[in-house]
């Protein structure tokens, strides 16, 4: 913490030297004893000032590092005075960047003493903020100086995107090569060749199939029936032309809030999950399993906004980096389908698309995809129209709350303890 005293009285020089004025042309008694008093007063007031400057501190205590839209965060706070002269007044003026949080106060704290009070609120809107920097600014009783103590140190919060219900859709399961078609009675896991096809560019070595090419003098490539579950690669699509809404219920926050959804999911059910986003700074995260693939996408998602890049560009440019026998889930709401192009060729490496699509419709927009839906169904591609009202929060989610108590430890540190109301959280799914 860093002090700073400085004159809020500003017409006092101007007094003294007024004095100091008269009392050179007329010396007087009177003038002597007003300079006596106002220096005293003025001395004394200084050194009250800079007592409290270097005696006053306040101490911030959280539990947190991350939270999810709509979690609750509380913080402790204890400002103590080690000078023995009391502070009037100090007003306490927050630099927290969390929006909505507000914890600005002005409170009488005597010498020697300290004040204890906790703070809590609501993480409204995702993102990395920081909780932590404070102004303290105080007086002396005479109100002639000023303390400005700047409290600098702070702590990061991360507040994630909620994890709604998912709504009923079904994700099309890659492991398919070339024009393949699966047979009803095939296992998951197995591979079978139906038939053979002339070699095209991009097909692995090992799936050509020797008798026949060398039979025919060409490069012949089997055709799989049934391949293992491919891995996921999530796109989500922040095009800033189709953004509608606002708050949470918007386009942007419903889209991130689906694609947080799909990637638990995904890591849940042991798959690996990638993530891919044309926000205003472009996501790649390569499909990976474990916890810490889901921390690393929520937090890519939590910290996602719209860009300029739209669809297509950004298939386009992802093509040649997508593996082969993936699942590709695209989220998006743009109702251009000029995309399509960039989709069709990707069957080829046996990528499976399922296209999310949200309806602008119901976010405010004046037309509907779902004309855009029956073009992507007719042309055999999985499609699911999506209106806000599917995407909603979990009761579950709604109603948990967590109650936090502060103890103390053996060694005399105070510790925050969060105590859940289980019967609120005992539905809740994992």
């Amino acid at each position: 913490m860093k002090s700073n005293v400085h004159l809020r009285q500003t017409a006092l020089p101007l007094i003294v030297a007024f004095l100091l004025g008269l009392q050179l042309m007329d010396p007087s008694r009177v003038w002597t004893i007003l300079l006596g008093g106002i220096g005293g007063a003025c001395l004394a007031a200084y050194f009250w000032a800079s007592s409290l400057g270097h005696s006053l501190h306040l101490k911030r205590e959280a539990h947190f590092g991350w939270e999810r839209v709509g979690g609750h965060i509380e913080e402790r706070f204890t400002l103590s005075n080690h000078s023995l002269f009391p502070a009037p007044w100090v007003n306490l003026k927050d630099q927290s960047t969390l929006p909505g949080y507000n914890i600005d106060n002005t409170f009488r704290i005597g010498g020697g003493t300290f004040a204890l009070w906790n703070s809590t609120g609501i993480c409204a809107q995702r993102g990395l903020y920081y909780l932590g920097g404070a102004i303290l600014e105080t007086s002396d009783p005479f109100g002639i100086f000023q303390v400005t103590i700047n409290v600098h140190n702070r702590t990061s919060l991360m507040v994630l995107p909620q994890l709604i219900d998912l709504p009923p859709l079904h994700v099309s399961e890659s492991g398919f090569q070339g024009e393949g078609r699966p047979r009803p009675n095939a296992q998951r896991q197995s591979i079978s060749a139906a038939n053979v096809r002339e070699y095209q560019s991009g097909d692995g070595v090992r799936m050509i199939h020797w008798p026949t090419t060398a039979r025919m003098n060409k490069v012949f490539v089997r055709q799989v029936e049934s391949a293992p579950e491919g891995d996921w690669w999530i796109l989500l699509d922040l095009d800033h032309r189709a953004m509608l809404g606002e708050g949470q219920d918007s386009v942007e926050e419903k889209s991130v809030s689906l694609a947080a959804a799909l990637a638990d999911f995904g890591l849940r059910a042991h798959k690996s999950v990638g993530l891919i986003g044309n926000g205003n700074d472009l996501v790649w995260l390569p499909p990976q399993k474990g916890e810490g693939q889901r921390w690393e996408i929520m937090h890519a998602l939590a910290m996602a906004k719209p860009g300029a890049l739209e669809l297509a560009d950004l298939l386009e440019r992802a093509r040649p980096n997508l593996g082969r026998h993936h699942n590709l889930i695209i989220v998006t709401a743009s109702p251009k389908l000029d995309w399509l192009k960039t989709i069709q060729p990707l069957s080829k490496k046996g990528i499976v698309p399922t296209i999310l699509l949200l309806d602008p419709v119901t976010f405010g927009g004046t037309h509907s995809n779902q004309a855009s839906a029956s073009t992507l169904k007719e042309r055999g591609i999985a499609c699911h129209l999506i209106s806000r009202e599917m995407l909603h929060q979990p009761e579950a989610q709604k109603s948990e709350r967590a109650d936090w108590k502060w103890r103390h430890t053996p060694s005399g540190q105070i510790v925050p303890t969060q105590v859940f109301d289980r019967s609120l959280t005992r539905g809740r799914s994992r």
